[in-house]
């Protein structure tokens, strides 16, 4: 328990320092390294893309000085309330309606600029804080990982260690929002080594990881493309994973997020990603498309699944206020089990998800770095139950 605490105390004690953020950069010279915090240069790590990170950190580590340790992270806290259909839980249990307020995850980052060729990354995550559950409290290494290059001189960078995986996307319309391609296919976090190319938008990678159930090795390419014209914005993706397979929860065996996972699963096999996006001045419009080539328990085709989301920003009161609406869709996936958006999202549906609507509102509050937002997810089961989860959530960029 000592270092749930420990990680608590650390990521409130940054926080009470974020407001002067700013001012203590301005105490250092334009050269002299010291300790900074990632917002005091406009760089907030965990608004950082999961399929890009490694790309973005070196974008942002040269606006800091060779030797600079810069700390980041966040805090989320959520009241929830949900109801609709009885719905059968994995390990058995019956899920319908409940309400509480979640202490969700605390996240303490810390970057390092060894030089211009070498940064080092760690971040470490408590998450499900003050649960009674089996799953509550998990604190675990969330990133470590050592990135070579410098993408402002060179276009080939390295990376090694504990990270996520460069395949698919999988964002939804706010923070709490997870589409069914996320939710069933997203291999998230593993340790890796990944190759990797950069140059006017356009990011190739080819990656080695381990899961780490089965202790096996699989590959990871992707290649990913995004261009900015006047107003206009697009990006295009691909990628292929050669051997995806979960548990029987639904999670993918790459690196923990369950911590009681059960340890027979599902083959997914070869698994192939297709996404883009395109945007205008403040409104976006993207599209993501997974297909496993291995049929998935009693189902008769191979799995598959589509997202759709839609965003827009609008000024109001002097802050950008941020809407979205997702609507996912999974097919062949029936009973394969998958996370409900209730109760911090830890129950499990026995039938697998179908379908799923999410909408989101969330706009800056105090701080341009402290975001209070709503979200609303109407989830259907392939037996046809729904349920409707509503969310209000506060995050903390540290």
């Amino acid at each position: 328990m000592k270092h749930k605490f420990l990680i608590i105390g650390l990521a409130v004690g940054v926080y009470s320092i974020s407001g002067n953020a700013d001012t203590l950069d301005k105490t250092k010279s334009s050269t002299q390294p010291g300790v900074h915090l990632d917002q005091s240069k406009n760089v907030l790590f965990e608004q950082f893309s999961s399929y890009s990170f490694s790309l973005q950190t070196l974008q942002a580590k040269n606006t800091f000085n060779n030797y600079d340790l810069i700390i980041g992270g966040s805090l989320q806290t959520d009241y929830q309330r949900w109801h609709g259909h009885t719905i059968n839980e994995i390990p058995p249990r019956l899920y319908k309606e409940g309400k509480g307020l979640y202490f969700t995850q605390a996240v303490l980052d810390a970057m390092g600029n060894v030089s211009h060729w070498v940064t080092s990354f760690l971040s470490v995550a408590d998450s499900y804080i003050g649960r009674p559950s089996e799953e509550g409290n998990d604190v675990f290494l969330n990133r470590a990982i050592l990135i070579f290059g410098d993408v402002d001189k060179f276009p080939i960078y390295a990376t090694v260690g504990i990270n996520t995986l460069p395949f698919g996307v999988f964002s939804g319309s706010g923070v709490w929002d997870t589409p069914l391609t996320g939710a069933y296919f997203n291999p998230a976090l593993a340790p890796q080594i990944s190759l990797a190319y950069y140059k006017n938008g356009l990011n190739i990678s080819v990656t080695k990881y381990s899961d780490q159930t089965n202790h096996q090795n699989h590959n990871v390419g992707s290649v990913y493309y995004n261009k900015s014209i006047a107003n206009f914005n697009f990006s295009l993706g691909a990628g292929y994973l050669t051997d995806l397979k979960s548990n029987s929860t639904g999670t993918s065996l790459t690196h923990r997020k369950r911590k009681h996972a059960l340890s027979s699963g599902f083959n997914y096999g070869l698994v192939k990603d297709v996404n883009a996006s395109i945007g205008y001045k403040r409104f976006s419009i993207s599209g993501e498309y997974v297909q496993g080539s291995d049929v998935v328990g009693i189902n008769v085709e191979t799995p598959h699944a589509t997202a759709f989301t839609a965003t827009y920003i609008q000024s109001i009161a002097g802050k950008d206020v941020t809407f979205g609406i997702t609507r996912s869709h999974s097919y062949h996936l029936k009973d394969v089990p998958v996370s409900l958006a209730g109760e911090d999202a830890l129950p499990l549906t026995a039938e697998g998800l179908e379908s799923a609507w999410g909408v989101s509102i969330s706009s800056p509050i105090l701080t341009k770095n402290s975001v209070l937002g709503v979200n609303f997810e109407k989830s259907v089961t392939y037996s046809a139950h729904s349920s409707y989860t509503g969310t209000l959530e506060l995050y903390l960029y540290l």
